[in-house]
């Protein structure tokens, strides 16, 4: 599969960034590209109302551009059940020629991990103790089961000490051997039969014995001894017998595991601290999906990005540089963003980036379907606030016009539609009046942000005037900006109201002075930030 290319717009983003970020993936898919439109921030109200107006799905949300788990190619897990044996696990191990198994109960949760070391204790270690600790815990069925035995007697009353016997020798019926609550092999000896049942065994294990006397039968009822016989022979037995206990009994309870939205570094950084070859991963039902070790962890692939919209490391994803940047394509000034490699960068002074993204459909000799066509006119229209904002170019305009054809609409009706419905402050609260539009600036060392939103009644400020200032305050009591700003900008594109907190907010003041129109700090003739805001507070800020 090609690799997955996301394009998003900025922080708190605007129309103009949702609907490129839109409509450059689809181009992107057009030309073959396997481009996912993305954003990192929520919808504004007037973005929201086109999105739906044109029933088109919001962008996928990115939270930042670290890579996770579920991003990775990790290895299909090796699963087994608690019940199974340690006979089963080998076999499985061998099978995969893996080294690790990962336990799970009948949901596949996980519960435990057994390690090719915890067999090789069991099987090859001396230490008898440990051995007859877990063969007093194994279930008899198992027993049966791995030695591909059958049931001559089971007895209810199996309560084994778990001591194992392998008795070979005739002369062991006059030994002083105690086979009270042990397992017993023996192969076809009647006498010795007799006297190990007598002694109490729990279990006796027959090779070779087709036909069992009804005296041993009448016997082992009386003492309450299982009886098992197989076909295998005594060295078979005596290889399988440490096979039998359940997984459940050597696995590891103490688990590294990771759930798959886990970041790569978090991942790894725990690796580091711990000896385990392979790492079981799960899903948020607690389901293992996957196994990964550290070498998938060294040369994964990042995220790669295209910018639209924005140009600044403050606009953009968290943690970019953790992910590669492909292409810009933006109408701002030169921020600060940095890639290791040469990158495709287009930036044009025009009046929205989505123009830009028309231009390049006709470049590329592709025409934009219907609905497409429509989210570019809006875009257009809303960073452009309809061709009347110095930042709108004669190329703005003739572009929308030809995308009004296709889209089969009149762009001032379209204007006047999306500013009626979403223009107004009532039923907003002052975080989503403040972040509708928001973005930050770094000058010379000094921290600006500025919000900006469309209104149709002025008088709808005054009634939230000092409720909003109050609210900016306390922002910057957390993100301490020099200069937060918000302004209210008219949809006539009159001019802009303007709010403004920050130790340096007497900037403002002296840009603006000249403008000042009444009360509420209406400023005639500003509504760009781009080409009117930020170059006036710049240039007084770098002046001192």
């Amino acid at each position: 599969m090609k690799e997955q290319i996301y394009i998003i717009g900025h922080k708190n983003p605007d129309t103009d960034s949702i609907v490129a970020s839109l409509a450059y993936a689809k181009l992107k898919q057009e030309l073959g590209v396997n481009a996912i439109a993305a954003r990192i921030g929520e919808v504004n109200t007037e973005t929201d109302y086109i999105l739906k107006k044109f029933k088109v799905e919001e962008p996928v949300y990115l939270q930042n551009a670290k890579v996770k788990l579920y991003e990775v190619a990790f290895d299909e897990p090796l699963l087994i059940q608690k019940d199974h044996t340690i006979k089963d696990a080998w076999s499985r191990m061998s099978a995969r020629k893996s080294k690790v198994l990962y336990v799970v109960d009948h949901e596949q949760k996980l519960i435990g991990v057994v390690s090719l070391s915890d067999i090789a204790k069991v099987l090859y270690n001396e230490n008898s103790e440990m051995n007859r600790t877990l063969m007093k815990e194994t279930p008899v069925e198992n027993i049966c089961r791995v030695l591909d035995g059958e049931f001559v007697h089971q007895d209810e009353r199996y309560r084994p000490n778990g001591n194992v016997y392998i008795v070979t020798n005739h002369q062991s019926v006059y030994s002083d051997d105690n086979y009270k609550d042990a397992i017993v092999v023996l192969s076809d000896d009647l006498q010795l039969q007799k006297r190990i049942i007598s002694d109490g065994a729990a279990c006796l294990i027959l090779v070779g014995v087709d036909i069992i006397s009804q005296s041993i039968m009448k016997l082992a009822k009386e003492y309450h001894c299982t009886i098992i016989k197989t076909k295998l022979d005594m060295f078979k037995v005596a290889r399988r017998i440490y096979r039998c206990p359940s997984v459940e009994l050597i696995m590891s309870r103490k688990i590294v595991a990771f759930n798959d939205h886990a970041y790569i570094d978090d991942a790894y950084h725990q690796m580091s601290q711990s000896r385990y070859r392979s790492y079981p991963v799960l899903n948020n039902q607690g389901e293992v999906i996957g196994s990964i070790a550290r070498y998938h962890l060294l040369n994964y692939a990042k995220k790669k990005f295209i910018l639209v919209d924005h140009n600044e490391t403050s606009q953009s994803i968290d943690y970019l540089e953790d992910g590669e940047v492909l292409e810009v394509v933006d109408h701002h000034r030169i921020g600060d963003v940095e890639t290791t490699t040469p990158v495709h960068f287009r930036n044009e002074i025009i009046g929205s980036t989505c123009t830009i993204i028309a231009k390049m459909y006709k470049e590329h000799g592709i025409t934009p379907c219907k609905t497409i066509a429509s989210l570019l006119c809006c875009a257009i229209i809303s960073d452009t606030m309809n061709f009347h904002s110095p930042t709108s170019t004669h190329q703005d305009r003739e572009i929308a016009k030809e995308l009004s054809k296709i889209a089969g609409l009149d762009l001032d009706d379209m204007a006047a539609e999306m500013f009626r419905a979403v223009a107004t402050l009532k039923g907003r609260s002052t975080s989503e009046i403040l972040y509708n539009d928001f973005k930050e600036y770094n000058i010379d060392g000094k921290r600006i942000a500025i919000g900006q939103i469309n209104i149709a009644d002025e008088e709808e400020l005054r009634d939230i005037r000092e409720e909003m200032l109050s609210y900016m305050e306390t922002i910057n009591t957390i993100n301490k900006f020099d200069i937060l700003m918000m302004c209210f900008t008219s949809v006539d594109g009159s001019g802009s109201n303007l709010l403004f907190v920050g130790n340096l907010k007497k900037v403002v003041d002296e840009a603006f002075k000249e403008d000042i129109m009444d009360d509420l700090y209406f400023v005639d003739g500003i509504v760009s930030r781009k080409k009117q805001i930020i170059p006036t507070l710049s240039k007084l800020l770098k002046e001192g």
